[in-house]
């Protein structure tokens, strides 16, 4: 059928305070990532990887922004 998977590129950056980064900015930056690619097919992880300075709750805000907002649009998708 033509479709394929996309591995995201997540920039690690956004998960570094020091960087001026809270939780509403990682969830902003995750849903805009899910708007751009879809919910679907898109495995979305960090473009370097994790380089130490990330925060710990950041990561877990990114992982559960990606896990409900995907949910939520896959719902809508099919409504």
């Amino acid at each position: 059928d033509g479709r394929c998977g996309l591995q995201g590129n997540y920039d690690p950056r956004e998960l570094i305070e020091e960087n001026g980064k809270t939780a509403e900015t990682v969830k902003e930056s995750a849903k805009e990532l899910l708007d751009a690619l879809g919910p679907q097919r898109l495995i979305a992880n960090l473009g370097e990887g994790l380089g130490g300075k990330e925060s710990p709750e950041l990561v877990s805000v990114f992982i559960d922004t990606i896990h409900s907002y995907s949910e939520e649009l896959i719902k809508k998708a099919s409504a």
